[in-house]
């Protein structure tokens, strides 16, 4: 198993597995994401380690491309300014890999030495407005990479989109075929660092070289949002590298169309030998068990010998306690995550000879253990407790490197399953509900509004805050009202947080300042265009003018404060990294927006005050911004 890195910031890709029956659920609600997990590590594993389990790897610079000479460098930071511009700019010498094509030096592809089968990728990548690149797995299967800012509906040719198929000899307007577009537009603005994240699996062929099974993208991921799931590929997308499938090839990145910065690319290659069952016996114990029983005192039901577990019936109308074990047979040395889950019953697994009472657990229990190869015996225990109608749990193994393997898995559905509820932006723009904030905290007075130009954002009535905006579709209101409900509406997209409910107002030392500004209601303008009315009993008062841009760009906050006669900052973001970009444009770089100032002779500053991290802009009475994303 190998990792192929470029990045100052190092991570491995880990493929945590998803039941039958939740992964059912999740294709209903589309959108909800493969519990594909990103772990952040500070260095690299070595080659040479002494850790006998670590895995080669490998770090690739710009030399361990070939076609790289001409528009390609690398450097330390990139970034662009999205409005007036086309170009991506750079500074430094770093591990940034940054193309920059020009008329006189139009670029090339650059295309990896290595070759490489089933694989889990992770692409951190910026573009400048306009621009259009692509990365082609095994060099056939092209993802696009492309400027889709603005977009409200995204086609096959889009950021993210698989790219299509073509045929010179089909009729005018037919000749492309088989393209995938994104199920929505998550794309952020040109200059902001961007996540594609793709699992796929790689053509199989025979002995004798015919195809027997075609390439997959198990999923595709954009800005940390499914937008394909469980894509057949029938051939090799427009301007493959060769005409025919293969079953390793390379990575090449599109150099040739626009401006692109690579600010990392991570490779998990998918070829650790998977552990399979090699044995299976059985003891089935009729009766109710909620915990580890005396085994002498046990009333044998029936036993005997499974090839899989699929074949397994206990025979008994009632409650039942089933005692399995034999052996899984280990290819290779390496970590394994085991995890068992018996839907309304409850579970205990032991492994590697484990001794002792081992403890009866309801939902999902994960056995993390390392293990050599050789056969390794197996003790798993299944209780049911009250009368059931169908048989079944679940079992699967999963590895670095390695797609979760299924043992085991149950024919019925879990009794939780829902089928999701949307809110309907055409008929319901403005929706009050609670939000969940990241860090877990709930804020119950809050206001979420859509724009028909496909960007959304949420507003705390409690203390006058912008909480979040985001790009693609808009409510997914089913914690809100399905069963009895917790009041929570979760946004669709990718989400930017910008305020956690802090204070609106601050002092000039960044304090919080509490003026008890009450709101007294909002006003529904137009598409997209609340006024918020706040006051406080001292006299104070705010109408807080919110609109989302017609062009799909952002949002605009404009701001008026009466009754306060005294400058103070308020919050625009999180963040403490600023870039002045333009006149009036800025970077909120780790929170991913530009902050456009629109009043004249206004400056944004970052948070000088360790415990409290922040972008501020100074009012008095009148105030107006615009956050683009």
């Amino acid at each position: 198993m190998e990792m192929l890195r470029m990045n100052f910031s190092s991570a491995l890709l880990f493929y945590e597995f998803n039941f039958k029956t939740y992964y059912q659920t999740l294709n209903k609600i589309m959108l909800l994401n493969p519990r594909l997990i990103l772990i952040g590590m500070a260095f690299a594993i070595s080659a040479n380690s002494n850790n006998a389990l670590a895995q080669s790897t490998t770090t690739l610079t710009l030399d361990s491309f070939v076609q790289t000479k001409g528009s390609w460098s690398e450097v330390r930071d990139a970034w662009t300014d999205p409005i007036h511009n086309q170009l991506l700019f750079s500074e430094g010498k770093g591990n940034v890999l940054i193309n920059t094509p020009t008329k006189k030096n139009p670029g090339k592809d650059i295309v990896s030495l290595e070759n490489f089968g089933d694989i889990e990728l992770s692409l951190t990548y910026m573009l400048a407005a306009g621009s259009n690149s692509g990365i082609y797995i095994q060099g056939q299967y092209e993802i696009q990479l492309f400027d889709s800012w603005k977009t409200i509906t995204p086609k096959a040719g889009d950021n993210g989109g698989i790219y299509q198929r073509w045929d010179d000899l089909k009729p005018e307007g037919q000749k492309g075929f088989q393209g995938y577009a994104p199920r929505q537009n998550v794309s952020k603005a040109p200059g902001i660092w961007q996540t594609l994240e793709v699992s796929f699996q790689a053509p199989r062929f025979s002995e004798s070289g015919g195809k027997t099974q075609n390439a997959r993208f198990n999923f595709i991921k954009l800005n940390g949002v499914v937008i394909h799931e469980d894509v057949e590929l029938f051939g090799p997308t427009r301007g493959a590298l060769k005409a025919n499938e293969v079953a390793e090839g390379p990575i090449r990145i599109q150099g040739d169309h626009g401006p692109i910065a690579i600010q990392s690319l991570e490779i998990q290659q998918m070829n650790f030998p998977a552990p399979k069952i090699s044995s299976i016996k059985y003891q089935v114990y009729p009766g109710a068990y909620t915990q580890y029983p005396a085994i002498e005192n046990l009333e044998n039901g029936h036993s005997g010998d499974l090839n899989s577990f699929e074949e397994f019936q206990t025979g008994v109308s009632g409650a039942s306690l089933t005692k399995f074990e034999g052996n899984i047979r280990i290819l290779e040395t390496g970590s394994y995550t085991f995890e068992v889950e018996v839907p309304r019953g409850l579970g205990a697994l032991q492994l590697g000879g484990d001794s002792g009472q081992p403890e009866f657990k309801q939902g999902k229990i994960k056995v993390e253990k390392t293990l050599s190869p050789g056969e390794i015996p197996y003790v798993l225990w299944v209780s049911k407790p009250r009368d059931w109608t169908a048989q079944g749990f679940f079992w699967s193994a999963s590895a670095e490197g390695l797609w979760p393997v299924k043992f085991s898995e149950p024919v019925i559905s879990f009794e939780n399953s829902t089928d999701p509820i949307w809110v309907n932006a055409d008929e319901t723009p403005v929706l009050r509900s609670f939000i969940q904030l990241p860090n877990r905290e709930k804020i119950s007075h809050a206001v979420s509004v859509s724009g028909k130009s496909g960007i959304h954002f949420s507003y705390d009535l409690s203390t006058n805050q912008l909480i979040q905006v985001w790009r693609g579709a808009f409510l997914d209101a089913t914690p809100m009202w399905n069963n009895r409900g917790n009041g929570v509406s979760l946004p669709l997209g990718v989400v930017t947080t910008l305020n956690m409910g802090e204070s609106l107002l601050f002092s000039q030392d960044f304090t919080p300042i509490d003026k008890e500004l009450k709101s007294s209601g909002y006003r529904v303008l137009g598409d997209g265009e609340l006024i918020f009315d706040s006051k406080s009993e001292t006299g104070t008062m705010l109408s807080d003018h919110l609109k989302l841009m017609d062009n799909g760009q952002g949002i605009v906050r404009n701001m008026d404060l009466k009754g306060s006669g005294q400058a103070h900052l308020i919050k625009v973001s999180a963040g403490k990294q600023l870039r002045k970009i333009s006149s009036n444009l800025y970077l909120i770089a780790d929170t991913g927006v530009y902050l456009q100032v629109l009043s004249e002779g206004v400056s944004p500053q970052a948070s000088k005050v360790d415990s409290e991290d922040g972008i501020f802009l100074p009012i008095t009475s009148k105030l107006s911004y615009a956050i683009l994303f």
